[in-house]
Order: structure tokens, then C-alpha cells, then sequence
């Protein structure tokens, strides 16, 4: 006699699985037996071992020609057997440290990578792969490339019971012998990275940068790679970071740096160029243009020769080439790329170890103004042949108005350029022409009726120090930090910057002028995400008051502002020329 089961007497979630003429202790049955086949098929269990195919015997170079021949075409470069010797270490269960690789766009980083994922696959040392790019669209590119050479290893597709593939998709591979690959874009959000209970075991950075990248975009980016994607590892998971360098503010260029401290546990190698040891001259060409000739250099990899470098210099361009194959972040999304520590000889450049300052230089000094927010004074100092020096710099949070002025009086008697004419007034004479002073709310209003109370340069003029505002034209002021960082001259023959900056005395400016990004929208301001300005804003008011001097009257008079007396330089028909 048949049993039935009465539907209307079974739970919900048990429904689907009822068959005609069977129990449903039968059918549960019959269900967990086809799901087991169906997992184990796939390779889907909880073992997380992937089973190897034919080609796993081989080592990697004899694979490449035989699996892979248009790789094998060109010799590989030192640092192509680099990635390829630390994935073939790979084994299963055990991790790995990070491989960080700077290399040089054309330098076949993604098609390596592709092909180590194909070969992850076919010996079975790693189980899932999470591709990482900066956008999903890349990413998923990338996964139809790795199918592509999957399937010219002889690597099969996973399949269901009628035959159809099993997660083989634009974004998503899924092999017969238990391997899986899937896309991510750092521009999806998603916030968990899983297939199945499955977590990747190999995660490859690649294309994550990008040339206008903001400095919040790159800050986003790293916050999902930290926040999202690393911590979705598996405890045996090895990562890949491989990129040129695009910017100097880049994902990869921190992560070079250390400023990024994530995958610690890594094996990283010098960034590699395009050339080494790179020479190039100006030359004419035949219609009249001026262009560029390689004149020295070693191809880091022969498929990359000279003359191939060569063409690249022609059709787009030195300043891209330098960018994207030299990794000379300089050119291009640094706001300040006059700026550099050293010349192309190593010798000093901007930045220097000493400074000897003769007593009848000029000195004044910018000032930006801040409380919560880190305060900046930058002393200037410039010499008969109007070359220009940066002295010292006082930059510290917390401090009100008081406080930061003798902050910096501290720092003008350690040049002897400042000195006490009263101890109970707390007034002092200085070697000071002016101080260009950040007057957003730091100046009393022209109109009497509209004061209250003490402003805070009020505290610095009963100190005798000379604050007049500072010229806050931002654009015009960029543009004079860049003049004074690109002027030269010829001393003995030798070129010679005009501006220098003293190393240890200067250090937040030093790295504000190295750091800085453009923005991406408009390529005379600085990226609006700028975290720290403070420096650099305070460079420009004492540029722009080298172009534009004006004298402080208050100082000059020789009297003590009161309150009700409205400070004369605002009747100064000079003054407002420039202001």
C-alpha cells in the first residue's frame, strides 16, 4: 500500500521537497543524497581541498609552453620568475607573505597574474580567487581573461546535473575540479566577500589606482581593501599587489611607503622601470618640434626594448611615459612637481642640511592662523641675489593666539632675530619686515562699531610683532610657490635652485610640497580633500607678500593699539592696492 503525505499537514519549508508516492522522510532523503552528490561534484566541502589536473606536474616554465604560448614568446624578466617562483611555493592550508610588485605599465603584470590564477587552478594550491580592481567593470574583464586561458589549459567548466554550467559568468568562474575566481570592484560597496561558505585564499590587487583618483577616493579605496575585503580572508589566503605607481599619492605608492600599514607580513621588491638607469636629452626634429631622445639605459625586460620605449616617448608623450612606465610620480598628480629633494645627480636640491645665514639678509615671516587645527609660522629669509630661504618652521595645534605668538618668538630668538624690550609688557624688538598674517576673523573690522573685544593679532601687535593680512588670493598664491620652486640659476657654471629649504628645521612643509595632490577637476588648486594644508597655505601668504611687500604701520608707529583706535593701515591707500 502506498503512503501519502497530506500537504496540508506539512510545514512550509518542507513542501518542495514532497514526491508522489513516497514519504517525505524518504523524499528529505532522497534530497540531502542529490545536494551531497551535487557538493561533492563540485568540489563545495568543508575539506577546502580543489583536486589538480593534468599539467600540475610540470614545472611553470615548461606549463607556459606548453599551455600557455603566447607568454612564452619573449623570455621572462627577473621580475616575472619573481611572482611566479613565490605562487609556486603555494600550498594548500599554508599561508603565504603578501608579494607587493611596483612594475612598469606594459610590463605584462596582468596577463602573469591571469596566468598564475590558471595555474593555481590546475595544481590545486589555492581554492578560491578574489580578483580586486578599481571598478567592477575591470574586474570582470579581467575574470574573462582568466577563462580564456582556462580554457586553453584544458581546465573544464563545473556543471549541474543537466549539463549546464555551474557559475561560469562574467564576473564568476567556477571549475570542475573544485577551483572558483570571482570579480570585485572597489566601486560595488558590498560589504562581505563569500561564495558559498567559501572565503578566497588567493586575493589579487590589480588596477586599483587610477591617474585622477582624489585624495577621498583613495582614502575610500583603502578603507574597503582594509575594512572589506582583507578581513574575508581565509587564515591561509595569499595576497597579490601588483600596479605601477600612477601618483604619489596613490594606493600602491603608500603601500610602498609603509604610510599604509596594512599586509605587513610581505615580500617587496624596488619598484621596477621600464629602463633602468634612464638618460634622455632634448632634441630638434626634422619639422622644427622638440622632442625627446633615450640616450642610456638598460630595458628591465627585453620584449620592452629601447626602441619600443622610444615609440612610446613619440607617440605619448615623455611626461605620461616618465609617469606610468618610470614611476615618476612627480609629473603629472602632485600639485607641486617643481618640488624635489635632490637633482637627477643626487645632489641636494630644494632641501638642504645647512643654511649660513649672513646678517644682512631680508627676514619676514606667513603665519596661518589656527586653533582646534594646527597653527603654521614659516620664517623667510632672502639674500642679495634674491634667493630665497626657508628657515624654520613652528607648526602645533592647541595653541591660542597668545601662546602661538610666543611660540614664535621662542623661534626668532633662536635666530637672534628677535629680542626683549620689555619683560612686563612681554614686548619685543625684531629683525622683521612683516608678517603675512591668515586674517579670516584674526583682524578687527575697519568699523569701529563692528568690534568685540581683542582680536587675535591685536596679541601679537602689543608683542611688536609685525602681522599685516596676508594676500588669501589661493590661486595666485599656488602660483607664486610654484615660480619660486621652478627658479634656477647658474653659479660656477652650475645650476642652482633659487629657494631652499632646511631639512630638519622644515619638516611639515617639506612633506606637504612632496604630497600634495591636484585636484582632479581643476589642475591650479590643490584636491579638496586635502587633510593637511596648513604648511603649504602659510607658504603661499609669505610668497605672496615677497611679490606684494607692505610694512606693518602699527609696529612702524611704534605704539600700542587700543581698542578704540582703528588700526591706520586701513586708511593706507597703498595697503589696499594690495589688498
Amino acid at each position: 500500500m502506498r503512503s501519502s503525505i497530506a500537504k496540508s499537514l506539512t510545514p512550509r519549508k518542507l513542501k518542495p521537497f514532497i514526491q508522489n508516492g513516497k514519504s517525505l522522510s524518504v523524499s528529505l532523503l532522497e534530497a540531502l543524497s542529490d545536494e551531497l552528490s551535487t557538493t561533492l561534484q563540485m568540489g563545495d566541502f568543508d575539506s577546502g581541498k580543489a583536486l589538480p589536473i593534468a599539467g600540475h606536474e610540470l614545472d611553470y616554465k615548461q606549463w607556459l609552453r606548453h599551455y600557455a604560448k603566447h607568454a612564452a614568446n619573449a623570455d621572462l624578466g627577473d621580475h616575472h620568475i619573481r611572482a611566479w617562483e613565490w605562487a609556486e611555493k603555494l600550498t594548500p592550508g599554508a599561508s603565504a607573505p603578501a608579494l607587493i610588485e611596483c612594475w612598469f605599465r606594459g610590463g605584462g603584470k596582468s596577463t602573469t597574474v591571469e596566468l598564475i590564477i590558471s595555474r593555481l587552478a590546475v595544481k590545486a594550491t589555492r581554492r578560491f580567487a578574489l580578483y580586486v580592481c578599481h571598478t567592477q567593470d575591470a574586474a570582470n574583464r579581467h575574470v574573462n581573461d582568466i577563462a580564456s586561458a582556462m580554457e586553453k589549459c584544458g581546465i573544464e567548466r563545473a556543471v549541474n546535473q543537466y549539463g549546464f554550467s555551474k557559475g561560469w559568468s562574467a564576473s564568476k568562474l567556477r571549475t570542475a575540479n573544485g577551483f572558483n575566481v570571482l570579480a570585485f570592484g572597489l566601486d560595488t560597496g558590498a560589504r562581505g566577500v563569500k561564495l558559498d561558505h567559501l572565503r578566497p585564499d588567493i586575493i589579487i590587487f590589480d588596477d586599483i589606482d587610477e591617474l585622477d583618483d582624489s585624495v577621498d577616493r583613495v582614502e575610500k579605496k583603502i578603507k574597503t581593501m582594509t575594512a572589506t575585503i582583507l578581513p574575508a580572508r581565509s587564515i591561509d589566503c595569499a595576497v597579490i599587489f601588483v600596479q605601477n605607481a600612477i601618483h604619489s599619492n596613490s594606493v600602491m605608492t603608500r603601500t610602498l611607503s609603509g604610510e599604509i600599514d596594512m599586509l605587513q607580513n610581505r615580500i617587496q621588491s624596488p619598484k621596477v622601470p621600464a629602463i633602468w638607469d634612464l638618460t634622455y636629452e632634448p632634441c630638434e626634429r626634422d619639422n622644427g618640434r622638440v622632442g625627446y631622445r633615450i640616450t642610456g639605459g638598460t630595458p628591465a625586460w627585453k620584449h620592452k626594448s629601447i626602441s619600443v620605449c622610444q615609440d612610446e616617448i613619440d607617440t605619448f608623450g615623455l611626461t605620461s611615459f616618465l609617469r606610468e612606465c618610470q614611476h615618476e610620480v612627480g609629473v603629472g598628480g602632485r600639485f607641486f612637481p617643481q618640488f624635489k629633494e635632490m637633482d637627477m645627480d643626487g645632489e641636494p636640491w630644494h632641501v638642504v642640511d645647512h643654511i649660513e645665514i649672513q646678517p644682512w639678509w631680508r627676514f619676514w615671516a606667513s603665519h596661518d592662523y589656527g586653533t582646534g587645527a594646527p597653527a603654521c609660522t614659516l620664517l623667510f629669509a632672502s639674500d642679495e641675489r634674491e634667493n630665497v630661504y626657508l628657515l624654520s618652521e613652528w607648526y602645533e595645534a592647541g595653541h591660542v593666539s597668545s601662546s602661538q605668538a610666543n611660540e614664535v618668538v621662542k623661534m626668532l630668538e633662536h635666530f637672534e632675530l628677535a629680542q626683549c624690550v620689555s619683560k612686563e609688557r612681554n614686548q619685543w624688538s625684531t629683525k622683521l619686515e612683516a608678517i603675512a598674517f591668515d586674517w579670516a576673523n584674526t583682524f578687527p573690522p575697519a568699523k569701529i562699531e563692528e568690534r568685540i573685544g581683542e582680536y587675535p593679532v591685536e596679541v601679537w601687535w602689543n608683542m611688536g610683532l609685525p602681522c599685516v593680512r596676508a594676500v588669501k588670493d589661493r590661486k595666485a598664491g599656488w602660483a607664486q610657490v610654484k615660480e619660486m620652486l621652478d627658479a634656477s640659476e647658474f653659479v660656477n657654471g652650475k645650476r642652482r635652485p633659487k629657494l631652499r629649504i632646511h631639512r630638519t628645521k622644515c619638516p611639515n612643509i617639506i612633506k606637504q610640497l612632496e604630497k600634495t595632490m591636484a585636484s582632479p577637476r581643476d589642475p591650479d588648486e590643490i584636491d579638496n580633500g586635502t587633510k593637511n594644508d596648513h604648511a603649504i597655505d602659510s607658504m603661499r601668504y609669505g610668497a605672496m607678500w615677497r611679490k606684494y611687500p607692505v610694512e606693518c604701520p602699527e609696529i612702524r608707529s611704534n605704539r600700542r593699539q587700543h581698542i578704540e583706535n582703528m588700526p591706520t593701515w586701513f586708511t593706507n591707500r597703498e595697503g589696499k592696492d594690495w589688498i
